[in-house]
């Protein structure tokens, strides 16, 4: 009797033993995918590749935490479709013009292919999910202090436009407006007056940092943001409002003041842009663009080859300036058409959630998707993290577990 009373107190302290170690495994594989996230803004401009090794950490104490814990049921149809596009995109590199850049993007595909399901793994209650948003809300008020300290001290871009070094321009200008609509959401969810008022502050800085970057794209889907943000504060208190509506203007007013008047000039000619019909010249790439998809329009031409097929055509750019465009040219109605699904997937789930939080996800899923018509960000680590944290948010909202 005495020893099976041992025994069952040594399986007892075992099995406290592993949930503790779990816990532990846990806490750090969450610990290094926040730092991941906390990265994703900026670290490029640093060094490049610095997010990759810290996503590399988080894939292995992932990995840890999958063997001694196993998995969840959080996973979906979206994990599906993404593996399946990915997948695709790899299996075109047996027909695509151009191995040496196709064989480097096929790297880049296989390690976003990983991040869904390490995103979904570890973020797995509310807790978690509003760290990762605030983690990346703050990767982007370092971003804008990069920015900020470039534009003080006259580090410019092309025409006169500024970012952080190893990252492009319009490219910046998308992962800065991510940020406003998360920080808009963290303001209504977190109850600490530090956390609100951080949160809201942060929306006008990264909209500076914005008009500092020059880009129209930029801009527009900076202030589906702030429209989101101001949505929010419908059911505020009069003097709340009153606080915003000043909060609003002034800020209107620094940028106009502050802002360097080519950027605000070059932002402000978005209408001009669009009335033009040129965008910039991004018709003409679309056109290109899709005389070479004609030519393969099922499997399409490549990973990776759209650029060697638009030199030919006189045309010096090496991407399509349109999600859509470039997924279809270089894989076909095939790879456009699974994009599409994984985008339907989440739909599907934003749908079913309470009213607040769908709108929410409706805003920023919006802002991703204005911004893919005229950006090619389907190969950014920003919009894998965005849509992995819409697909965790929509899918435990729907089933109401917070």
């Amino acid at each position: 009797m005495n020893n099976n009373n041992y025994m069952l107190n040594h399986q007892n302290d075992d099995q406290g033993t592993a949930t503790e170690n779990q816990g532990v495994t846990h806490k750090l594989a969450l610990f290094s995918l926040l730092g991941f996230i906390f990265l994703i803004p900026w670290a490029d401009g640093i060094h490049d590749g610095l997010p990759r090794i810290m996503g590399i950490l988080s894939f292995g104490l992932s990995a840890l935490l999958l063997v001694t814990r196993g998995t969840h049921t959080n996973y979906s149809y979206y994990h599906l479709f993404v593996v399946l596009l990915w997948t695709w995109v790899i299996v075109s590199l047996a027909w695509t013009p151009d191995d040496v850049l196709g064989n480097e993007l096929a790297k880049t595909v296989f390690q976003l292919m990983l991040l869904p399901f390490v995103f979904t793994f570890v973020i797995d209650n509310r807790k978690n999910l509003l760290l990762a948003y605030q983690s990346y809300v703050v990767g982007a008020i370092v971003a804008f202090g990069f920015i900020f300290n470039n534009y003080i001290h006259n580090i410019t871009e092309f025409y006169g436009r500024y970012t952080i070094a190893n990252i492009d321009t319009d490219l910046m200008s998308y992962i800065l407006a991510l940020a406003i609509p998360m920080a808009a959401y963290l303001a209504k969810a977190f109850h600490h007056k530090f956390m609100v008022v951080f949160n809201i502050v942060a929306i006008p800085a990264i909209m500076y940092a914005i008009f500092l970057t020059g880009t129209r794209t930029g801009f527009i889907i900076g202030l589906l943001g702030i429209f989101y943000w101001l949505f929010t504060q419908r059911k505020a208190a009069l003097k709340v409002k009153l606080a915003m509506f000043i909060l609003f203007f002034v800020s209107i007013g620094v940028v106009l003041t502050f802002a360097p008047k080519a950027s605000v000039d070059r932002v402000l000619s978005a209408g001009s842009s669009i009335k033009s019909g040129d965008l910039n010249y991004r018709t003409v790439i679309w056109k290109t663009s899709i005389e070479e998809w004609k030519s393969s329009p099922i499997i399409g031409t490549g990973v990776g080859g759209l650029y060697s097929l638009l030199s030919k055509r006189h045309v010096n750019y090496g991407w399509a300036h349109n999600t859509f465009i470039h997924l279809l040219t270089e894989n076909g109605i095939i790879g456009l058409t699974l994009y599409v699904m994984m985008i339907i997937s989440i739909l599907y789930f934003i749908l079913r959630a309470p009213f607040d939080e769908k709108v929410f996800l409706l805003s920023l899923l919006l802002v991703m998707l204005v911004s893919q018509i005229a950006l090619h960000t389907h190969l950014q680590k920003a919009t894998w993290f965005s849509y992995s944290m819409l697909f965790i948010h929509a899918f435990s909202a729907s089933k109401r577990r917070f």
